[in-house]
């Protein structure tokens, strides 16, 4: 059985897209409870508007949705079922901004209140606007279709923002094409190309300037401020835990500790990702680097047995005048000191 755990507050992914694949199942006539199944979570509990879900259960659903549609392409099918009022706030700041930039800003900076495993970054090129789409955990056997219905639900997030799909507009794929390519051509009514060098939302520059069709300042102000107060808790909650998540690694870690990149290997994401995450709570990774040899070093010089040059090399130090400073701006007292007073 797997545990969903207490919902994780501002850190986890809202209950409501899981009910949404649950109902697309049970559209397409599948299993639809046995998405949840051993789960500990029913789909009328999901549907409270606050409930959150782990990041582990939410990618045990996506992988049973997956293996249960196969090769029909669900992440299309989920995206055409998702309209933009269901992104709570968010939604509602992209439906009510001033322009269709302002919209897709709106959409990059909050997109972590939505889908906390996802970035998207901005780029142009000439006359051309991309939305650079990546993961920033490993996503498994779900990875396709998280990008596939990302990519399309923001294609389908401007045609309702505009009510029209800018002329122009493309889909980029890094994969091959699926089986299902026909489908997902006809359906979402874009070009969609594959083998790309990204997974991107191409279009034109001038598009940005567009005025959505329920532009109102008034709505898109008060949205904001929702949406900023969500994104302050959220921020709060997910820095803290990325934070433990490096504490537990470097736990007892024998030297030398990992570096940085290593550490970014070994949580499934990239190293800016670890590193905006530690500088959002205010941290650096050589504070907790600090933090576990400190720790270690006094463990170590509670055994009166070690030396203070055993202590300096089983942490790393090449000389005890090395180990001996850093201690010192640790603690602010030497190796000796400290061990006189305790």
């Amino acid at each position: 059985m797997v545990n969903s755990g207490r919902p994780w507050g501002n850190t986890g992914v809202p209950g409501i897209y899981v009910v949404l694949l649950y109902d697309l199942l049970v559209s397409l006539e599948l299993d639809a409870p046995a998405l949840l199944a051993g789960l500990g979570v029913s789909r009328d509990e999901l549907l409270a508007p606050d409930r959150r879900v782990s990041m582990s259960l939410a990618q045990t659903v996506a992988e049973r949705g997956v293996a249960m549609v196969g090769e029909r392409g669900l992440g299309f099918r989920y995206a055409r079922a998702m309209s933009i009022t269901l992104h709570g706030p968010v939604g509602l700041l992209a439906l009510s901004s001033a322009s269709a930039q302002d919209a897709l800003e709106a959409a990059c900076r909050f997109l972590g209140l939505r889908a906390p495993f996802l970035e998207i970054q901005q780029a142009r090129q000439g006359d051309m606007a991309f939305l650079q789409l990546r993961s920033t955990v490993s996503l498994g056997v779900a990875q396709d279709f998280v990008i596939e219905a990302m990519l399309v639900g923001l294609a389908f997030m401007i045609e309702q923002l505009l009510e029209v799909l800018p002329e122009g507009l493309e889909i980029h794929r890094r994969g091959p094409a699926p089986a299902y390519l026909d489908a997902l051509k006809r359906d979402v009514g874009v070009r969609v190309l594959f083998d790309q060098d990204d997974d991107a939302l191409v279009f034109p520059v001038s598009a940005l300037e567009a005025r959505p069709r329920l532009a109102d300042p008034q709505v898109a102000a008060i949205a904001r401020e929702q949406c900023e107060m969500q994104f302050r808790q959220w921020r709060t909650g997910e820095e803290g835990v990325m934070a433990e998540r490096i504490r537990a690694s470097l736990l007892d870690h024998p030297a030398p500790l990992p570096s940085l990149e290593a550490m970014a290997d070994k949580l499934a994401v990239s190293a800016r990702t670890l590193k905006r995450h530690l500088q959002q709570a205010g941290l650096s990774y050589r504070q907790l680097q600090d933090e576990e040899r400190y720790r270690q070093a006094r463990r170590l010089l509670g055994n009166r047995e070690n030396s203070i040059s055993e202590v300096a090399y089983s942490l790393g130090y090449s000389d005890v005048a090395n180990f001996s400073k850093a201690f010192k701006r640790w603690s602010g007292l030497t190796p000796k000191g400290y061990r006189e007073q305790h």
